[in-house]
């Protein structure tokens, strides 16, 4: 897992100045892969099209409706990245969708960083949770010079499924923030990525 480490820097300028966040990319999803073929076995990584008769599963980009939005467990559901902070102070401003704020079952996520779409940023430090795993506070009053700021980690987290996931947030004004983990999810059945991430299809 992840040890904490970040840099604060443009969003757009990721790819092109640090290419050491390709290297970040590729082992995290090394990792997310490895633990899916080790819980999902005999099922391999198929790639973004994986042939189902030959139990393979698939990966895409970081979907909205994986996570509830700012409440944590009492939040919405999100449909898009962009939420509304109704209260300011120490708030759960992104959590995992499932009960108990947990990654929903046959789904396994791997975060990289954090994009703040927003013009305007209305938080002056994140703490992400992973299960019983608490990472150190951020403080990100300097990414309000940025035009797009991003956080990117120096190793990636792995969020698993049915394991919980909390971001919080010290929140200093109310209105509408977007938020984006950069990353990734593997999804082990492609039917149920298709419909509702929480639907049970069996």
């Amino acid at each position: 897992m992840g040890t904490g480490g970040y840099v604060l820097c443009e969003y757009e300028a990721v790819r092109q100045q640090f290419p050491e966040f390709k290297q970040t990319l590729d082992d995290l999803k090394r990792r997310v892969i490895q633990s899916a073929e080790e819980e999902w076995d005999p099922m391999k990584f198929g790639g973004m099209n994986p042939d189902l008769s030959a139990k393979q599963f698939g990966w895409t980009t970081l979907q909205p409706s994986l996570f509830r939005g700012f409440g944590g467990a009492a939040g919405a559901i999100l449909t898009t990245w962009e939420q509304t902070f109704t209260a300011t102070g120490a708030q759960t401003i992104m959590a995992g969708a499932s009960t108990g704020s947990t990654i929903y079952r046959d789904y396994k996520v791997g975060i990289a960083g954090l994009a703040f779409l927003t013009k305007a940023i209305k938080i002056s430090e994140i703490r992400m949770q992973i299960s019983d795993k608490k990472l150190p506070r951020v403080n990100i009053e300097e990414v309000m010079v940025y035009n797009k700021p991003a956080l990117v980690f120096e190793e990636g987290f792995v969020l698993d499924e049915q394991r919980a996931f909390d971001l919080y947030a010290y929140v200093l004004s109310r209105g509408p923030q977007s938020i984006k983990p950069i990353g990734f999810q593997v999804n082990r059945i492609k039917d149920k990525l298709l419909t509702n991430t929480g639907v049970n299809l069996g």
